[in-house]
């Protein structure tokens, strides 16, 4: 995990029948492959409907091709990609950062859209904008039977529900695209996988089938665990859903086959730390369906924390802001986005981004924090208090090494200290602002080594931190120069 702001025609099987229903016994994910004399087929669809069918089917992502480039801008660059899943074509979108890499991968995953109205790259738009700018390199898998992807082997009419099998063969194939294709601007190694509604079910898919292909999971108002929920809710009346209980059954005549489709079945297999989000309002995927994935992770004793937004739908609109600011900082954590010789200024770092992030941009009338004194794009990121914390219980400490070259108080800021450090070769200087200047023990052109003490925060509301609410501003700047400005 780590960094800042960046396919082979195949035997196919099973195209021309339906895939095989295994044999009925106890559904039990194998966690060893065995290895054979004989080279494993490559299959362009799974042969076998079920999730440990494809925890051992070889999968091939190769020949990740930068097709063309449909925008240039100061953050990133955006391509139009196509790679080779198992040997069928796939495009796709990539939004690689500008400067120096290489940056993390998160992969996403998008939810349902009728393949005759999808374009390239539709589905997820916000939230690869927003975490190329966050210094995430950014692949969005457009699927096959979509945009400019070949079409599934297999006949949507005459071939069962399989539960996103197929696509999730092309979403962890992108990833080792990727990783074949060594593009020195990402680090194909630490991959995060945000997926939302029926991408949130090919994430799950690949995370217990697959543990260890990625490092992180976001759920965003994903589809069920369980495959006959989603089935029963939107597959069993189209063209496929009696073809579905021919070959599989149903629910209540074949409960092993349709528990071997289901995540639900294998969530013990699952390795990755899952950060899961869902709206009370939700109409599309109820919100049911996330509590108890929540609840049983809980109970397997897996890292998952699950969050709930009041009165928000399938696609986030007030609390997005929010959803993007916690993702972000779980793909950081989890990424090893902090360079090598920097560290949080203060404890719990991460758990403090809550209001003001880097980038927003703040208006006074609708500012997050109130009264708002400031308006402009904010030129740091914001460190709140805890809950029952004081301010000068709070200690900040250097994030690099290098020399003071400032430290005053500032008018909108009250104590500033401001430290000389170097980021990726290039001299940058970094600004702790809204200290107790009287608790700063280090002076101008003393050397401090990142983890160094320099003081606390300073009381809110008072002179120390010039009227200002009790909170962190922390920000990095290119060059040596002094910047003191708050915002640009």
């Amino acid at each position: 995990m780590r960094a800042a702001p960046l396919l082979c025609t195949a035997l196919l099987l099973g195209s021309c029948t339906s895939p095989v229903v295994p044999p009925l016994e106890a559904p039990e994910m194998p966690v060893v492959r065995q290895e054979s004399s004989a080279p494993q087929a490559l299959e362009q669809a799974p042969s076998e409907l079920s999730l440990g069918h494809f925890a051992q089917m070889r999968l091939e992502g190769s020949d990740l091709t930068l097709v063309s480039v449909l925008e240039e801008n100061a953050a990133y660059t955006r391509y139009n990609i196509s790679y080779r899943s198992n040997g069928l074509l796939i495009s796709g979108i990539l939004n690689i950062p500008e400067g120096e890499g290489p940056f993390p991968l998160v992969m996403l995953n998008h939810g349902h859209i009728d393949p005759d109205e999808y374009t390239n790259g539709r589905g997820l738009k916000r939230e690869q904008d927003y975490l190329a700018r966050q210094g995430f390199a950014v692949l969005h898998t457009d699927y096959r039977g979509h945009a400019e992807s070949d079409p599934s082997p297999l006949l949507d009419e005459e071939s069962p529900y399989d539960a996103g099998l197929e696509y999730s063969m092309d979403s962890a194939n992108a990833i080792l695209a990727v990783r074949a294709a060594a593009l020195p601007q990402i680090d194909a190694e630490h991959v995060g996988m945000l997926g939302h509604s029926l991408g949130g079910g090919v994430t799950l898919n690949i995370a217990v089938a697959r543990p260890g292909l990625v490092d992180a999971v976001v759920l965003y108002a994903p589809v069920s665990s369980r495959a006959w929920d989603n089935f029963t809710k939107w597959r069993s009346r189209r063209l496929e859903g009696e073809r579905t209980q021919e070959v599989l059954g149903t629910r209540e005549t074949h409960p092993e086959v349709w528990d071997r489709l289901s995540s639900r079945t294998y969530l013990k297999d699952m390795e990755d730390p899952v950060l899961l989000f869902h709206g009370t309002e939700d109409e599309s995927v109820p919100i049911e369906w996330s509590e108890e994935l929540h609840a049983e992770l809980l109970r397997l004793g897996k890292d998952v924390t699950f969050v709930t937004y009041e009165g928000e739908k399938h696609e986030f609109v007030a609390q997005w802001e929010d959803f993007m600011r916690q993702t972000t900082a779980f793909f950081a954590e989890h990424l090893r986005l902090v360079r090598e010789g920097w560290m949080p200024p203060l404890e719990h770092a991460l758990q403090r981004v809550t209001r003001k992030p880097f980038g927003i941009r703040i208006e006074k009338e609708t500012s997050p924090v109130q009264p708002e004194r400031f308006a402009g794009y904010h030129t740091g990121t914001d460190f709140e208090l805890l809950e029952g914390e004081q301010p000068h219980e709070v200690t900040v400490r250097a994030a690099c090494n290098g020399s003071v070259v400032f430290r005053d108080w500032v008018s909108g800021y009250g104590g500033v200290l401001v430290q000389r450090c170097s980021l990726a070769g290039e001299p940058v200087t970094v600004l702790y602002g809204h200290l107790s200047l009287t608790s700063i023990a280090v002076n101008v052109s003393d050397a401090l080594r990142a983890g160094d003490r320099l003081g606390v925060l300073g009381e809110g509301y008072s002179e120390e931190t010039d009227g200002e609410r009790p909170h962190l501003h922390f920000a990095v700047h290119r060059g040596e120069a002094v910047e003191l400005k708050g915002y640009v």
